[in-house]
């Protein structure tokens, strides 16, 4: 049993109620504990009446010798501004925490305290919850003991309890507290993206492009979810994984990938006796169309109608023309629907499929994208190892460039990073000016957040970071990216040098109406 931690709660508690008492009485000095909790302070003419401890409020000077328990603190709270101090707004707090003591009264003096919850996020009358109560008499305040007795330690234990519960994250406390933020996060999100889900809505199809590590790729998925569900994608959810795995789907171009593998195809059937067949199958974006259609179907007003999204990373890295064949014209958000129909390369087959519904696409023979389908792409346009993008394909497309500085919530919100994120993104933006000072280069080769989380490989064991963690992430992941940008520039090493510089913050920059200074 830790007696002086115990003590040490006692001595708080004693002074809680005293304050309480000595208060609501109109400064009676006959209250228990006037003479050693407040007279003290009175004589010096510093006692504070009201305050916030866990603010700086000087009212915890009053119980600075016996705040400090277990290495945290316990704060005293009075808030005579909710006009009384019977009020459930007086309260101990441990620190960081909703765990709160409270004041029970009877007959205008306090009887019993109480370990309860404050649900402060709430804004109905009722926002705490009381667990346990005690009397003052069993717990022994007031006493004069050293010794504390069997109640008060059962009670410092359920209180203490309840606070290790919080911190493991295991207590109904706990959980009610991470929904309260995750919801208001959630929130946050939703109304930052508000204005790209209303261009994907309108023009039905949009290309993020922009400078490397902007998170593109995830941010699309995101906002898939958002369309998808109006709400933020939690995987753990059954509901919307199930909403998820039918409405989303999400494909990777590469050079060799061709309209077999995205419309549809002969593919290769074993019967199980060594016998080889050919059957036409649909290829992933047909299927995804299916789904879309059948889904469009089946309810009587269209505009509710469940939303589809496809997802086409790295878009460019493909041959778009032999991708998409015939799609280039029902792709075309003014042709979505019956409209924009289509004969496929392999029409012929339909009639022919085993699979009854593969034989035709809805209640027509021809192949279309549904008006619920919208189509998100992702591209660097300054990757040097792919071709333009076919220019009857970018004018089907809404572009919207994702800037290096659009996307520094990828740091503010990483935990393992969080304390060092302020000089991360000074770093990081004064980089990117400087990328924007050097002829040649402009946003578009700018660096993403998402190299600067690979600082996480080379923390120190207390997750700080050491001059030796910078240099790795130089060395490692942005010296080999700028180099290639400079490629062939007849100034290259003067150049990188300049940038190595500005990464380091030996040389800062500024942005003053549209020009780069350097400071």
């Amino acid at each position: 049993m830790d007696t002086e931690s115990i003590l040490k709660f006692k001595r708080v508690l004693e002074y809680f109620v005293a304050h309480l008492n000595y208060m609501e009485s109109g400064k009676s000095q006959d209250i228990p504990g006037y003479a050693q909790y407040i007279k003290p302070y009175e004589d010096k003419g510093n006692f504070a009446q009201t305050g916030q401890g866990y603010n700086g409020g000087t009212i915890q000077n009053q119980i600075k010798d016996w705040e400090m328990i277990n290495g945290e603190k316990l704060c005293i709270n009075v808030q005579f501004n909710y006009h009384s101090y019977q009020s459930k707004k007086c309260y101990l707090n441990w620190i960081r925490t909703g765990i709160n003591i409270f004041a029970e009264w009877g007959d205008n003096q306090i009887n019993e305290v109480s370990i309860g919850f404050s649900y402060w996020w709430k804004k109905s009358a009722i926002d705490f919850k009381v667990v346990k109560t005690e009397s003052l008499d069993k717990l022994g305040l007031y006493d004069n003991s050293n010794q504390p007795n069997s109640e008060l330690v059962k009670f410092y234990d359920y209180f203490m309890n309840e606070i290790k519960e919080f911190h493991r994250g295991t207590s109904e406390y706990y959980k009610a507290v991470s929904k309260f933020y995750r919801d208001k996060e959630n929130k946050k999100k939703l109304l930052e993206n508000n204005d790209i889900i209303n261009t994907i809505l309108a023009n039905r199809n949009v290309i993020f492009t922009g400078a490397p590590g902007t998170g593109k790729t995830y941010w699309t998925k995101e906002l898939a979810a958002q369309i998808i569900l109006n709400d933020v994608y939690d995987e753990r959810d059954p509901a919307q994984k199930s909403m998820m795995d039918e409405q989303y789907d999400f494909v990777q171009l590469h050079p060799s990938y061709d309209y077999t593998d995205f419309v549809e195809g002969l593919r290769p059937i074993d019967d199980g006796n060594g016998n080889i067949s050919f059957r036409r199958e649909d290829g992933i974006f047909m299927a995804f169309c299916r789904k879309a259609l059948k889904a469009y179907n089946e309810v009587e007003d269209k505009q509710d109608a469940p939303k589809y999204v496809f997802v086409i990373d790295e878009i460019n890295r493909g041959e778009l023309s032999k991708i998409f064949g015939e799609l280039f014209f029902s792709i075309d958000p003014g042709y979505r629907g019956v409209k924009g129909k289509v004969k496929t390369q392999y029409h012929n087959l339909w009639k022919n499929s085993v699979d009854e519904t593969q034989k035709r696409f809805g209640d027509t023979d021809f192949f279309y994208i549904p008006e619920n389908v919208y189509i998100i792409g992702t591209m660097n346009d300054i990757d040097r190892s792919v071709e333009c993008m076919d220019f009857a394909m970018r004018r089907r497309f809404a572009f919207k460039e994702v800037l290096a500085f659009d996307r520094l919530n990828m740091i503010r919100n990483d935990k393992t990073l969080k304390k060092a994120s302020d000089e991360i993104i000074k770093r990081l933006e004064n980089l990117n000016l400087c990328i924007l000072s050097i002829q040649g280069l402009s946003s578009a080769y700018q660096i993403g957040a998402a190299y600067f989380l690979k600082l996480k490989n080379y923390l120190k064991d207390d997750n700080s970071i050491a001059p030796e963690s910078w240099e790795s992430l130089w060395k490692n992941h942005i010296y080999g990216l700028l180099f290639e940008y400079l490629r062939g520039f007849p100034d290259a090493q003067e150049s990188l040098d300049q940038l190595y510089e500005a990464f380091q913050l030996k040389s800062t920059y500024s942005q003053v109406n549209g020009k780069v200074i350097k400071s």
